[in-house]
């Protein structure tokens, strides 16, 4: 059972007032449409988020379904010009195991490592998940990957940062998930006190790997 060649993520910015650089920014994330909406994010199954979910038992109160960014996809969304958009509204990242070739926007991505990641499961249980670091060609900046299928992860692989897509863009206002919700206005709102690393303490996105050609 072969995996697929190409597969995408869309990430969404999820509102907060005190987060104004994109060091802290926080997004929801899917692979489509149907795991974006906010119905799939209230339930494990069938969601990416599932895959990277875990119960933390020191901020039992930090929202399970966004993350801040890894410092490979923000140095890709700076070298595409795309950090005011994304801080707007998203992003959207595509990722290959073929070399795309000269195409512009394109990042050479390189395994640096993989191991297992302990982390606490349904009813207290311990698991284990797997997590495979690449590194930016050319650059130390990395991000992780969760593989999807029992296949190894490409030792090689490609991704580039977009716009989001205009028709995926129509469904996620359709679904009102970039409505921001009702927030307790701060100082920081308005003025730059320097505290935004304080306050973003969600985990850093870990990306989907490819999934079986079956199945998506």
């Amino acid at each position: 059972m072969s995996c697929t060649k190409n597969w995408e993520l869309t990430c969404v910015r999820h509102y907060s007032p005190s987060a104004k650089s994109i060091d802290v920014a926080t997004f929801y994330f899917g692979r489509d449409l149907d795991e974006l909406t906010p119905e799939s994010r209230a339930t494990n199954i069938g969601r990416m988020v599932a895959v990277s979910r875990e119960d933390s038992i020191e901020t039992p109160d930090i929202r399970d379904d966004v993350r801040k960014l890894p410092s490979g996809i923000i140095s890709m969304l700076d070298l595409a010009n795309l950090t005011e958009e994304a801080l707007e509204a998203g992003f959207h990242i595509e990722m290959t195991s073929v070399n795309p070739g000269p195409k512009s926007g394109w990042t050479k991505l390189i395994m640096l490592a993989d191991g297992t990641e302990k982390r606490r499961g349904l009813f207290g249980r311990t698991g284990y998940q797997k997590r495979v670091c690449y590194m930016e060609c050319d650059s130390e900046k990395t991000m992780e990957f969760i593989p999807l299928a029992p296949e190894a992860m490409p030792k090689i692989m490609w991704a580039r940062v977009t716009e989001i897509p205009p028709a995926i863009l129509a469904g996620i206002l359709a679904e009102s998930i970039l409505d921001s919700e009702p927030q307790q206005t701060t100082l920081d709102e308005f003025a730059d006190l320097g505290l935004e690393d304080v306050f973003c303490l969600a985990r850093e996105l870990a990306l989907p790997g490819p999934s079986w050609d079956c199945c998506f």
